[in-house]
């Protein structure tokens, strides 16, 4: 890719309030940098380079966002264009300013190397990354605008909401795709596998050329509410030189529950992957360069972030895959799905956002503590009902009421009377909470009795 030339915060347009790198946006600890990655992935050394501004510039504080990129807090308003000049130097910003908003593709954690993938999605993803990039008519689009390219693999998160999604048959050959949704949802239709990129880059102008008649439409989901899908597909085709055909009967085979943790064999022979979580989807400076030191001694340069809010490391020796993932632990990561703390998500907070009823940081680690090592069940916590750091409904959801106050939320199957699902209790605690989740996970871990 080629590298941008650093330029002041203050030359792109600032169009939403959603953060970029060069539109940091206000938050109650300071600014918010945030880092977009081409497909979830950086070298060791921007690893550093991320952890020296971070500590440099900001709180110290490093997120994790559920599209597999990073934010940076507490940056400071007189240090923004310092920001700017490091991360674009270390080869982390756009190739153009204007396509930084844009860099929305996002791929399963483990392209290319999972056992189950049917299909590479890497250079697909990061072909129409480029073209996102360095195509003015597509600045135009939301800057939450966003692509999924899902290659079947089985750690794969399914649970994204994309404008516009795509995914492989298990035959690698064809592609079916959808929009406002996600896969496997209801697809409209399927294309060869080599037509994928122009298929993808004719809806992208469809959907420019749908929003000039109709300025109201700025997301995939308003044009799916305005016009049946029939009169969508008779519009697409006509941007077409290849067929659509029927993907009535396709089904995405389920992923693998908490694939992105721990050791997993990879396609080639003789390799592994070793995935770990970041305590409530943050890292600290010392971490990451700690990270890094691992990534660079497991003979690789790579460090792939996944949409759970962890990283992962994708090419490491089998005979020495135990080594690391104890090296990953020693540093603080999760590595076990049993672990509370492996699968437990949570938001800024009160000390980080206004919206934040409480201090969902501080509240989640004392919570880690009073839960029980066992069958893991996912937990969120999220200081408002605006639900920003989770991707959809966990099984278990706190929302903060109040100061060290929280409704309990169960979902089962991803459904229930409210978003969250069906609340168990109200206005409790967290030492209330802790408990009802060991009840409720106690019941789980019990075989059916017929």
């Amino acid at each position: 890719m080629r590298k941008l030339a650093p330029i002041s915060g203050d030359k792109v347009e600032r169009r939403s309030a959603c953060p970029g790198l060069f539109r940091m946006t206000e938050a109650a600890d300071g600014r918010i940098c945030r880092v977009k990655l081409s497909c979830g992935r950086l070298s060791a050394i921007q690893a550093r380079a991320v952890a020296d501004v971070a500590e440099r510039y900001g709180n110290g504080i490093i997120e994790i966002t559920n599209r597999a990129n990073l934010q940076l807090r507490g940056i400071r308003e007189d240090d923004a264009d310092d920001v700017i000049l490091a991360l674009t130097q270390a080869g982390l910003g756009p190739l153009v300013p204007e396509g930084d908003d844009i860099r929305n593709v996002m791929v399963s954690p483990t392209a290319g190397i999972d056992t189950n993938l049917a299909f590479d999605t890497l250079p697909l993803a990061e072909s129409l990354l480029e073209t996102l990039q360095t195509t003015p008519a597509y600045y135009a689009l939301s800057p939450k605008f966003s692509i999924l390219i899902d290659g079947g693999e089985a750690c794969a998160v399914t649970n994204h909401t994309s404008d516009i999604w795509l995914a492989a048959t298990e035959d690698g050959e064809r592609c079916v795709f959808g929009l406002a949704s996600c896969p496997p949802a209801p697809a409209l239709g399927m294309v060869a596998a080599e037509d994928a990129q122009a298929l993808l880059t004719a809806i992208l102008g469809l959907f420019l050329e749908i929003g000039a008649e109709r300025p109201g439409i700025v997301r995939m989901k308003h044009l799916v509410a305005e016009m049946p899908a029939s009169d969508i597909l008779d519009r697409l085709r006509s941007h077409l030189t290849f067929p659509i055909t029927d993907a009535f009967y396709w089904q995405r085979p389920a992923p693998r529950a908490f694939a992105h943790l721990g050791i997993h064999p990879r396609l080639q022979e003789g390799l592994v992957y070793a995935g770990a979580a970041a305590p409530l989807g943050r890292l600290d400076p010392e971490t990451l360069r700690a990270f890094a030191d691992i990534a660079v001694d497991t003979n690789t340069d790579e460090i792939r972030l996944t949409p759970w809010q962890s990283v992962l490391l994708p090419d490491i020796p089998a005979s020495r895959a135990a080594d690391i993932l104890e090296r990953m632990r020693a540093i603080g990561l999760a590595t076990d799905p049993a672990v509370p703390l492996a699968s437990m998500i949570a938001c800024s907070g009160s000390n980080g956002c206004a919206s934040a009823l409480a201090d969902t940081q501080g509240d989640g680690e004392k919570l880690s503590r009073l839960l029980k090592t066992g069958e893991a069940m996912p937990v969120h916590l999220t200081g408002c009902p605006k639900s920003c750091a989770s991707i959809g409904p966990a099984p278990a959801t706190l929302v903060a009421v109040a100061a060290e106050r929280y409704d309990l939320f169960l979902s089962k199957n991803n459904t229930g009377p409210s978003r969250f699902g069906q609340l168990l209790a109200a206005n409790i605690t967290i030492e209330e909470a802790a408990r009802l989740l060991n009840d409720a996970r106690s019941l789980q871990e019990k075989p059916n009795v017929a």
